[in-house]
Formats: C-alpha cells, sequence, structure tokens
C-alpha cells in the first residue's frame, strides 16, 4: 500500500508476498474487503493507539513530554514508510467511508492527546487546539513530504511550535 495506494493491495500478491497461497488467505479472511478493514484497525492501533499509551505510560514532566511529541516521527528509521502509508491510507480515505470513517478517529485522538500535552504545557484552552493542529500538521507533513529537510529547519519548526510552552520557558539554551 505505501507505494502503490489501495488499488496495489490486491490477495494474490499479498497472499505471494506473505509466502501462503490464495486459498490459505481466503481461509483467513472471506474477502479482501475484511482484509483491507482489518489492516484499517491494525493501522489504527499501532499507528495512534499504542503510541499514545506509551507515550502517555512514560512519567515525565510536561515539557520533556511535550519535547517527545514534537520528535515522534524523527525517532523511527522507517518515518518515509510509515508517512508513505499514512498519506496512501488519507487518499484512500477520499474514496472509502470505512477508511474515512478510521482516519477521521485517529487525526480526533491524535490531536486530543497533542492538546492535552499542550494544556499541562501551560497553553491556554483556547489555543490549545489550534496549536495541536499545527503540531499534527508538522509531524504528518514532514513524514510525507519528500526529500529531506536540514535539522536546522526542523529545530526551528519545533521552537517555533513550542514557544510560550514550558518546554520553551525551561530549556532557552536546549535544541529542541
Amino acid at each position: 500500500m505505501a507505494s502503490g495506494g489501495i488499488d496495489a493491495v490486491r490477495v494474490e500478491p499479498v497472499a505471494e508476498k506473505l509466502g501462503v497461497t490464495k486459498g490459505a488467505f481466503y481461509a483467513r479472511f472471506k474477502s479482501r474487503n475484511e482484509f483491507l478493514n482489518q489492516l484499517l484497525e491494525y493501522w489504527r492501533k499501532e499507528s495512534t493507539v499504542s503510541v499514545i499509551a506509551q507515550l502517555s505510560a512514560v512519567d515525565e514532566a510536561p515539557e520533556e513530554r511535550l519535547l517527545r511529541v514534537l520528535l515522534l516521527p524523527f525517532r523511527r528509521p522507517d518515518v518515509k514508510e510509515r508517512g508513505r502509508m499514512e498519506m496512501a491510507i488519507r487518499l484512500w480515505a477520499h474514496r472509502n467511508k470505512q477508511a474515512a470513517s478510521i482516519m477521521e478517529e485517529i487525526d480526533a485522538y491524535r490531536l486530543q492527546y497533542f492538546g492535552s500535552v499542550l494544556l499541562a504545557n501551560g497553553v491556554p484552552a483556547e489555543d490549545a487546539k489550534s496549536r495541536a493542529f499545527l503540531i499534527y500538521s508538522y509531524i504528518i507533513a514532514d513524514g510525507v513530504l519528500p526529500g529531506e529537510r536540514e535539522e536546522k529547519v526542523r529545530e526551528q519548526c519545533r521552537e517555533f511550535l513550542a514557544q510560550g510552552t514550558l518546554l520553551a520557558k525551561n530549556s532557552p539554551t536546549r535544541q529542541l
């Protein structure tokens, strides 16, 4: 899906890649649609629910949590592959109600979490939602835009997004 989009996700190539027959595939999944629905559910859990659970489980100061959020996509070696997968699912969501519903749920869950991190960092409630959206947009865009950005550019983006937070106040000399 990451390299060819949803139309590339066909039973025969998937079965072949998994090293199983079409019959074995259909023994596990009743249809391609069932497989795709389970794929969406897996993406929801793996890309959002488990990530937020892991982040929330760490006992740390609010500013450290915000820094972890801002660095989230850059801590994984497969950031570009995950970005392409995210984009493929988002494009699919424009044509499929089930994919759209899952992506809306994922977006709402991620935005709510980012907003709660910002609130804990002293961002006023009336600003937290829009700031969370900016952080989310930054994370998504950096993962899906082609090419590499200089670390200096990312650092300046993180500093801009952290302005007025405990992270910025408690780390004036620390590079974000």
